[in-house]
């Protein structure tokens, strides 16, 4: 789901204006949540003025958009890039495992902040709820994908792909408004656990 404002480098592959002001306005969402986000402390982070963010971005609203739209276009290539196991359990594993992966510096919580910030406000915005159903949708037809290639391959026991995909992403969800909330491993490792149970328990072992 893109966005295009600004996507465009303004030269040999430079981050545009807009990016950088993408970007800044990442990291007052993150630091202030969503009721102290405004285009003046946006401005400020990316050193420039505020009539320049209001050039690409109309509204506050118009700026989140773009910033959570052009994030989700990136974490969709990474989910395609690390969960691409030709095995339907690793793949699932795999894309478990990013989701939910252990910080390194802060760049994970902070995106789980981020998440949690703007699913918070979806219910008011059309189109954040949009942004945040395509999200959802993606995920979950990845998820069911594999586990239809696994009840094909004879991996997996029978059952209905798109209630176990629904289920799986809901708990990688929760993983992440864990880590938001706590910012530690220790209250996301049990989600990994419970996600890694469900395959196995669950896909692999006795009849539905």
């Amino acid at each position: 789901m893109s966005d295009s404002s600004g996507d465009a480098a303004e030269g040999d592959g430079e981050p545009s204006t807009a990016d950088e002001i993408r970007w800044a306005a990442f990291d007052v969402l993150v630091e202030r949540g969503f009721d102290d986000f405004t285009t003046h402390a946006v401005a400020d982070a990316a050193g420039v003025s505020q009539s320049l963010v209001h050039h690409y971005y109309d509204t506050k609203e118009d700026l989140v958009f773009s910033m959570f739209t052009n994030g989700l276009d990136h974490l969709t290539e990474e989910v395609r890039e690390r969960a691409d196991s030709d095995d339907p359990r690793e793949r699932l594993l795999e894309l478990a495992r990013f989701m939910l992966r252990e910080p390194e510096g802060d760049d994970v919580v902070e995106f789980s902040r981020m998440l949690l910030e703007i699913e918070a406000q979806a219910p008011y915005d059309d189109r954040l709820r949009e942004a945040v159903e395509y999200d959802s949708e993606f995920l979950e037809e990845f998820v069911a994908d594999a586990v239809a290639e696994g009840i094909e391959s004879g991996q997996f026991r029978d059952v209905e792909p798109e209630p176990f995909a629904v289920t799986f992403v809901a708990a990688i969800r929760s993983g992440q408004n864990r880590r938001a909330i706590f910012a530690d491993d220790a209250s996301v490792e049990p989600v990994r656990d419970g996600l890694e149970a469900m395959i196995d328990d669950y896909l692999t072992e006795g009849d539905p």
